[in-house]
């Protein structure tokens, strides 16, 4: 009796978690012989008309989002199952996403009508198959096991990075050279955790950036918080922050909901400022740079500036993110500003 019910309700809830978590990339297709055959046939189309129905049930399809460029488009992921394991084998645009379905489907379109429309997606997306199995994936913690630049690693487990990261201690005693080096955990970075005296120290150090005697206006700052510089990273530089403020989180490819979940526990919760979207994914480095070269410094800080006038970039906004070719010759007067901290 329990078999037939099985079999009547399809895919039970644990099975495609299993599943699930197969496509995530806990299980490589090198684990199982039965995938690297099923794949190849797969990408030839020779597999057969009863493995072509295996990938049109509705419990072997995941409605999911590409993270292979940030554009975040729409795919369905077909996977193959046998004996309890599972294999992604082909990626289709999803049909209710506007950004692969083009013309768009009417709004009032009934599942049962789309349920079997597959979109296109581009190449790159495709490849995320690749990208799920690749051999080389990274799917465990690797800590540094030699001296820096030596390339050496070791594997441990999830709670004991967790644990490292967190608590700190010696955690390189193995290196050669770094046997005493105390790590700073997270713990004694997240110091300052009172909402009021965060408020009070952020006023006093904008005080301090907008004086024109800044020598003068630190000693002040330093005097009227003296009960507080134990949180500061610096008090002869009230712009580094708090000690909170030496947490670095960045990411690559994140939109709105991760995003801000994340924002929510490293700005509001952890009270570090240091949080940069984009990094090398989208350009990072060119986007920062525009904004260095096409604005003005001024007061320890960069503000509008008319003479600079020409930088790098696509757009004609209010940074004056330009291109030189696009809008350079539209100007009388260019200067070219760069910016070398000591």
């Amino acid at each position: 009796m329990q078999n037939k019910d099985k079999e009547e309700k399809g895919l039970n809830r644990r099975d495609f978690m299993k599943c699930s978590a197969v496509l995530g990339g806990a299980m490589l297709a090198s684990q199982f012989e039965w995938a690297t055959d099923l794949m190849k046939r797969a990408e030839a189309g020779m597999l057969t008309p009863e493995e072509e129905y295996e990938l049109i049930k509705a419990e072997n399809t995941l409605y999911t989002v590409c993270l292979q460029c940030n554009t975040g488009c729409g795919i369905k992921v077909k996977f193959f199952r046998n004996n309890g394991k599972a294999v992604a084998l082909k990626v289709d645009g999803n049909a209710y996403n506007p950004f692969v379905a083009v013309p768009h489907m009417p709004y009032k379109s009934s599942p049962f009508d789309l349920n079997t429309v597959d979109m296109a997606i581009c190449p790159k997306g495709q490849s995320g198959i690749q990208t799920v199995y690749d051999p080389y994936r990274i799917t465990k913690v690797l800590k540094r096991a030699g001296k820096r630049g030596e390339n050496k690693w070791a594997t441990v487990p999830f709670d004991t990075a967790i644990n490292e990261i967190v608590n700190g201690g010696t955690l390189f005693a193995s290196v050669p050279g770094e046997e005493n080096r105390m790590v700073t955990g997270l713990k004694d970075i997240y110091v300052l955790r009172d909402a009021k005296i965060a408020k009070e120290l952020s006023d006093g150090t904008n005080a301090v950036m907008k004086a024109k005697d800044r020598k003068a206006a630190i000693a002040e700052f330093k005097t009227k918080y003296a009960d507080y510089m134990q949180y500061m990273i610096d008090p002869d530089h009230p712009d580094l922050g708090p000690k909170n403020n030496q947490m670095l989180y960045f990411w690559g490819r994140k939109k709105g909901g991760r995003s801000d979940f994340s924002l929510r526990f490293f700005n509001d919760y952890l009270g570090t400022v240091n949080t940069h979207g984009h990094t090398t994914v989208c350009q990072g480095s060119l986007y920062f740079t525009c904004k260095a070269l096409s604005e003005q410094y001024e007061y320890n800080k960069f503000g509008g500036g008319h003479t600079c006038d020409l930088g790098l970039g696509s757009s004609e906004g209010k940074t004056r993110d330009w291109t030189f070719t696009s809008s350079g010759q539209n100007y009388s007067q260019a200067e070219f500003l760069v910016l070398v901290l000591p």
